[in-house]
């Protein structure tokens, strides 16, 4: 009767058992995965410009300077790249002799400290080789004790002095890099003492004159370039950072229906202005021009959106957008399917764009997640596709 009651009982709980399994098996909610993959991905700046024509460029002074020489009049046929005004400031000439002197002599201290090391590693190593025939000959009694120590205190000594000169050839170094770093800042201040012509053409206005004290933004010069069609965008000042000349532009607009143009940063104006955006609140924007490959059917006043691309990656894993979410603690965050089980994996992000994520860690091609970020799934909650 007891072996009856026993199979019963085990009867009864693997019974238990296989529904619970079923159950777990059927359960879980429903969701949309997709697999990390290699991708390329564009971050890019968009905002609103306008077409005009590229004939009339105006050059402003980017450095505080006197004008030193004015190669050119009104009226004159100038070529690219032809220096057109020349300034000269005293103070940044000055600086600039005084970074390359304050170089100089942090090279000779570079210099000289690396010899000492040189010098006192060398010494450290004939010392412990002193050091080791001394304790030899003190093991068979050959020397006193005090020889003995007086050869220990002399490695000693000679590696703490190899510290000091360590802490001070690292010292010399970051001087050295620091003066470099202002020297190459010096100098970039100084190429822009030389403005050019951007393209060939005709000097339109000339309100500079020679010997005239300029502050930066002080309109020097303008060239009128013929048959030439351009882009001007005005770009958050926020936004600046991120855009140099010569970046690659995507132009798009109703007028061209599926059609997009190609351009590049051309120039970037040396200040801000104050621009009132359409909900009224007063921007600081920078003008910007963008140079047009072809303009295809565009014409001066047209609105057009542009998107300078800023920064490219390719060939790396990439997620979509939406399935990245932002923790409380401000971590980004995706929702790994494994086994149907939900994982929640803090990642490190890049760029992206639209669309696209780039991910640089956390992450391995082929893994499942979540498209939908936003989704309320708690860790090890139960999932199905």
């Amino acid at each position: 009767m007891k072996r009856s009651k026993k199979i019963y009982l085990g009867a009864a709980v693997l019974a238990v058992v296989i529904l619970a399994a079923l159950a777990l098996k059927g359960g879980g909610t429903r969701v949309e995965t997709v697999q990390v993959r290699q991708g390329n991905i564009t971050r890019t700046v968009t905002d609103t410009g306008y077409v005009q024509p590229s004939s009339n460029h105006d050059l402003y002074a980017a450095q505080a300077g006197r004008i030193v020489h004015l190669p050119v009049k009104t009226g004159q046929a100038v070529k690219k790249g032809e220096t057109m005004v020349l300034l000269e400031n005293q103070d940044l000439i000055m600086q600039i002799n005084d970074a390359k002197w304050q170089l100089s002599q942090a090279g000779a201290t570079v210099a000289g400290t690396r010899a000492s090391v040189d010098r006192t590693a060398l010494e450290i190593k004939n010392a412990g080789e002193n050091l080791a025939r001394t304790e030899e000959l003190y093991q068979v009694g050959a020397v006193p004790r005090a020889e003995y120590e007086k050869a220990l205190l002399q490695v000693e000594t000679l590696r703490q002095s190899l510290n000091e000169h360590n802490s001070r050839l690292e010292g010399a170094l970051s001087q050295e890099a620091g003066l470099s770093q202002s020297l190459r800042q010096l100098s970039s201040r100084d190429s822009q003492m030389a403005v050019t012509s951007p393209a060939d053409g005709t000097v339109l206005s000339l309100p500079a004159q020679l010997g005239q004290w300029v502050n930066p933004g002080s309109l020097l010069a303008s060239v009128a370039a013929a048959h030439q069609m351009e882009v001007k965008a005005d770009i958050l000042s926020d936004d600046l950072a991120e855009i140099s000349e010569g970046q690659r532009v995507i132009v798009t607009a109703p007028v061209l229906g599926q059609k997009t143009l190609v351009g590049q940063v051309k120039q970037i104006y040396p200040r801000a202005e104050e621009k009132l955006s359409a909900l009224g609140v007063i921007q600081r924007r920078v003008p910007v021009i963008i140079s047009l490959d072809d303009p295809g059917n565009l014409r001066p006043g047209f609105e057009v959106r542009v998107a300078v691309e800023t920064k490219t990656r390719q060939s790396v894993p990439v997620v979509p957008r939406e399935a990245v979410r932002t923790t409380a603690d401000g971590r980004k965050e995706v929702m790994v399917v494994s086994g149907e089980r939900v994982i929640h994996r803090t990642i490190s992000i890049g760029i992206s764009d639209r669309y696209l994520v780039e991910i640089t860690g956390g992450l391995e091609d082929g893994e499942e997640i979540i498209r939908d970020g936003s989704l309320d799934l708690k860790e090890k909650a139960k999932v199905k596709q």
